[in-house]
């Protein structure tokens, strides 16, 4: 049974997911505000919160629209009235088609990243056959390794997807997240948000002097979150985390203690030795980090040095001798996340809360949405 609006947060049974609104509004509104100085859009990847009601915070701070890993994001993002959504993936396969156009005949502004003539292909074909065009953006690799077209070959690329007339390029877009997940100096960190754009931009240049079209110029991520200058090249920026943020990015210098919106509530339910205090969030409710930086499973919000070292499917093991304060039986307690994105993904709900109390109960939608 769900806690009543105004209820405290005591009344909620554990691991539970919790998000402070007042943190998660103010971090919204921090980065929104840098973007609009730095005359940059923000297009948030909700791949960190999952949650339309979030969503439509970003946008009525200033959103342009969405972004979306997987198209079950992006069919509970539609869900949820996001009337514009960037699909930043590759999207390959019949079924997946089949989805997309179904998707494009109810969202007014859906674009998709392609970095293959198999990918686009498919796309074109699905789409010519069902009467439409769809927008799409080349992905190029700037540096994260991962998928993307070479910068040096996007000009061709580009020329062969003149072969596909369902298909209309509209911009260009790069993901930098090694280099922004390697530093934890700001002014490396503002250096890294330049070069990125410059990465982005140099080959958007190329493809304009092509003759190609290039509205869309879209990189951005959390650790250079608020960090890109006016005139860096970029049109919109994507980042996910920092309207929650986690112990990576503390750990990465990229936000405060204070900026975590996120924790997840646990119970003790066992102090069997000093130096081993057991909580009910296991794996199942706790995450592992993304950067080698963040070392174990979650730290306790309020018990400095407690921090949690080991996890099994229903337990959390807790060091007592390194805690400040001392934890019984029954005690609850918050845990700092090391990854939100992933340790979202374990919960159907987050718990808003303000001033120690319930706000409202919001369900992720997009929980487990991974096709």
């Amino acid at each position: 049974m769900k806690p009543l609006a105004g209820t405290p947060i005591s009344s909620i049974d554990t691991p539970a997911l919790l998000v402070d609104y007042t943190i998660l509004q103010r971090n919204i509104q921090r980065l929104q505000e840098a973007s609009d100085a730095a005359g940059i859009a923000v297009r948030p990847h909700i791949k960190a919160h999952k949650t339309p009601q979030v969503a439509q915070m970003q946008i009525q701070a200033g959103a342009i629209g969405v972004t979306c890993a997987k198209l079950g994001e992006a069919e509970a993002m539609a869900a949820g009235g996001m009337d514009d959504i960037f699909l930043a993936n590759c999207i390959v396969g019949e079924l997946k088609m089949a989805r997309l156009v179904a998707l494009a005949k109810h969202v007014p502004k859906l674009s998709v990243a392609v970095e293959s003539t198999e990918s686009a292909q498919q796309m074109n074909d699905a789409f010519a056959a069902a009467g439409l065009i769809l927008d799409i953006i080349i992905e190029v690799n700037i540096g994260a390794n991962r998928a993307g077209v070479e910068p040096d070959r996007a000009v061709q690329f580009a020329e062969a997807l003149g072969e596909y007339p369902a298909l209309r390029i509209t911009g260009i877009m790069g993901y930098a997240g090694g280099l922004g997940y390697i530093v934890c100096d700001e002014d490396e960190r503002i250096e890294i948000a330049a070069e990125e754009a410059r990465r982005i931009s140099a080959v958007a240049d190329e493809l304009r002097a092509a003759g190609f079209d290039m509205q869309t110029i879209s990189g951005g991520g959390t650790p250079t979150a608020g960090r890109y200058r006016k005139g860096c090249g970029l049109t919109e920026v994507r980042c996910g985390t920092y309207c929650l943020n986690d112990c990576n990015q503390v750990d990465l210098g990229a936000c405060a203690v204070e900026d975590l919106a996120a924790t997840v509530l646990s119970t003790v339910v066992a102090v069997p030795a000093e130096d081993r205090i057991i909580i009910d969030a296991g794996t199942k409710a706790l995450d592992q980090a993304v950067s080698d930086l963040t070392e174990g499973y979650g730290r306790l919000k309020g018990h400095e040095g407690g921090g949690v070292y080991k996890i099994n499917d229903e337990h959390g093991y807790v060091d007592g001798t390194c805690l400040q304060g001392d934890l019984a039986i029954g005690d609850i307690v918050e845990i700092y996340p090391p990854r939100i994105c992933t340790c979202l993904n374990l919960y159907d709900y987050m718990y808003v809360v303000e001033d120690g109390h319930v706000r409202d109960v919001w369900r992720i939608t997009a929980r487990g949405a991974n096709t």
